[in-house]
Parts: structure tokens; C-alpha cells; sequence
């Protein structure tokens, strides 16, 4: 009895201190368009008018870890290193340039970085057509998730990307806190 006593109040404990991981859940494969645009717009965070977190999870939940492998599917750029972002909504942004949809990409909305620091989430280290593992986490995740709203920013650290070229994220597992 001793020994359950015991158990139950570590168990009270780690639950108190949000500690207690839930099982990962898998989460459908992810494509994020890439503009050449990128490239030329050195420390510019570039938003894609695409949902990539279409379900909300219950508020309870913290501490959100997206993780996976990102595959960079090249057509000719050079792309190695962009940290990400997401908002859970495009509509409030200020300061920031729109670029029209084309054939191949979704409207674009480019802001400055420097404004967008709450808002990252991660860094994308790409190989092209190498799954490359990942582990995206932080508070603009968390809201997006419980918004069930999630708009990816890429940055591009390092390299070019070209129109056309995408990064897809597969075999993404999501993780949280209660």
C-alpha cells in the first residue's frame, strides 16, 4: 500500500508540473511550396496562404513537438538551412509584402524577420531528396495547434530555392504535455 501511495503522489507530481508526455499521434504528410523569391529576400520570413494545421487539439495540451523528416525536392536550387515559422492567421500581419499566387505557389506574404522572432518554431536542415530528420516546437506552435490554424514561414538561412521546388515534411509525429 505503501509503494501505491507513493506511486500516485509522484504521479500527482509530474502531472502538476506538466510533465507527463501524451502518445504521439501522426499527422498527415505536409508539402511547403518554394519560391526563388526566397532567396532574394535575405532575412525575410515567407508565409504560404496554405493551412498545414487544419485540427485543433484540446487546450490542455502543451508543449506541441512536430516531428518527422523534411526531403527538399529540388529542381536546380540549392537550398540547405531555413528556420520556420507559423502564425495562425494571415489576416493581422503588418509591415509585411504580398506577392500574388502563381501556377505554382500559393500567395505569399514576406515580412521582415527581425519582427517575426515570437513566431519561430524551428530550423530545417535539407538535403536534397534526403530525408532529414526534424523537431519543430514552441509557443506560435502551440497556438496554432489549439487555433486549429497554421499558416509555415520559412526563412532561408542558407542556399536557393528555385519556383517549383518544395520541402515535403513526412512521417511528422505529433507530441504534447498534459
Amino acid at each position: 500500500m505503501k509503494q501505491v501511495l507513493s506511486l500516485a503522489a509522484l504521479v500527482l507530481g509530474l502531472s502538476a508540473c506538466g510533465a507527463i508526455p501524451t502518445p504521439e499521434v501522426s499527422v498527415p504528410d505536409s508539402t511547403i511550396p518554394l519560391a526563388a523569391s526566397m532567396a532574394a529576400s535575405p532575412g525575410k520570413v515567407v508565409y504560404a496562404e496554405r493551412n498545414g494545421l487544419p485540427q485543433t487539439v484540446p487546450a490542455a495540451l502543451k508543449n506541441l513537438t512536430l516531428r518527422g523528416d523534411a526531403t527538399y525536392d529540388r529542381l536546380g536550387g540549392t537550398l540547405t538551412t531555413m528556420n520556420m515559422y507559423v502564425r495562425t492567421s494571415l489576416t493581422d500581419l503588418t509591415g509585411c509584402t504580398v506577392v500574388p499566387a502563381t501556377p505554382v505557389t500559393p500567395r505569399l506574404f514576406v515580412c521582415d524577420a527581425a519582427a517575426e522572432g515570437a513566431q519561430r518554431i524551428g530550423t530545417l536542415n535539407l538535403q536534397a531528396g534526403v530525408a532529414v530528420p526534424f523537431a519543430l516546437s514552441g509557443t506560435a506552435l502551440d497556438a496554432a495547434a489549439h487555433a486549429g490554424s497554421g499558416y509555415f514561414g520559412m526563412e532561408v538561412v542558407a542556399g536557393s530555392p528555385m519556383d517549383g521546388e518544395t520541402v515535403t515534411l513526412s512521417n511528422v509525429k505529433a507530441q504534447a504535455k498534459i
